[in-house]
Order: structure tokens, then sequence, then C-alpha cells
């Protein structure tokens, strides 16, 4: 496994693919790609990631900007349905048995505040474990929120190589996961020092 900050090509291969879907409907010419991406960055493109190997985190941030850019016309929220749809798909394999724990049935409507509650949680140990899986950098860790009453934070720490992208598809990918909870909307995130990012639940379950 590589030293430096790396990406999965597990996750590489799905941005790659939106990006020559996109060339393919003409809507940027390939010349036009030498405004957001390197060459490093086009070599990678052109011989198409190994779901196996380890790429540079900044040839997936630069990628996911030029499809925020572009297709989504600059907005931010366009990469949370990056996100979401990811979710959708990881749910749909079962790729990952991490996120297998969307499907569970821990959280039913008949447990008390505190089942929930702690069921939940610990759910959400599995989810997260999803990220050493696919990121050679950075921490993820759940804890209870100290500031709120039944609610969790996922704090992410060793986290200054993780960049602003990666942060609104994750936030896209989780939200879509506690909506199959039956929770839309249930986290925000914020980056809270330079190498601390919180994803916070906006409410109680």
């Amino acid at each position: 496994m590589p030293t430096s900050p790396c990406i999965k090509g597990t996750v590489l291969v799905q941005v790659v693919e939106d990006i020559e879907q996109l060339l393919a409907t003409g809507a940027v010419s390939g010349d036009g790609l030498e405004q957001w991406l390197r060459p490093e960055d086009l070599r990678i493109l052109a011989e198409h990631p190994l779901a196996s190997g380890w790429y540079p985190i900044e040839t997936y941030a630069r990628m996911n900007e030029f499809l925020r850019d572009v297709a989504g016309r600059g907005r931010d929220s366009y990469l949370r349905e990056l996100g979401r749809r990811s979710a959708r798909h990881f749910l749909a394999s079962g790729y990952y048995q991490q996120v297998v724990y969307a499907r569970r049935t821990t959280l039913q409507a008949t447990m008390d505040p505190e089942e929930r509650f702690e069921a939940f949680g610990y759910d959400l140990r599995i989810f997260i474990s999803l990220s050493t899986s696919i990121l050679n950098f950075s921490r993820w860790t759940p804890r209870v929120d100290p500031d709120h009453v039944l609610r969790y934070r996922i704090e992410v720490t060793e986290a200054s190589a993780l960049p602003e992208v990666l942060c609104w598809r994750s936030d896209g990918f989780i939200n879509e996961l506690a909506a199959a909870h039956g929770h839309p909307e249930l986290w925000r995130w914020e980056r809270v020092a330079p190498d601390v990012i919180f994803f916070r639940m906006t409410r109680g379950l």
C-alpha cells in the first residue's frame, strides 16, 4: 500500500466512468479537460484505474471538481447526489459487507429511544470500517455527541489531505444509508480544524 494519501480504485472507477459519459455527450472536449486535470490525471483516465489499485487523492479531488463544475454547474449538491447514487449502488450489489447494516431490522419502531440509539451505534461502527478499505489515510471514529442527547457524530481525524469533494460525496453516501433506515437527511459535515472533520447527526432517531 502506498504511503502518500490515496483512495482505492474501486471508488475512482466510478468517477472515471462519469467523466467518460460526460465526454461522450460532447459537454466538454478531451482537450478541455486540461483546465481541470493534470497530465498524471489524464494518464490515469486514459488507462482506466484498476479496482484493486491505489490512486492519489489529489487525482480523485481534481476529477470530482471537474464533474462538479461541468456536470453540476459548480453545485456541491451535485456531489452529494453522486454520493447518494454510490450508496444505492453498494446497497444493491452488496459489494461491501459493511453497508449491509442499512438493511438490518434492529431499528424497529417498537424499540425505545435508547435501544434504537445503541443499535444504531453498533451498525454505525460496522459502516465506519468501510473507510479503512477505501482510504489509506485518516481515521473515522463514531462517538456519542457530547453536545446532544442520543446523537452520534463521526470524527474524522488525520484528515488534512481529505478534500472537500470527498466530504460532500460522503455526506450524500451516509445520508442515503440513513434514509434506508427511515431517517433521511440525518447528517451534516463540517471541518472543525485543518485535520479534523465532523459528521454530526442533525436530530435524534
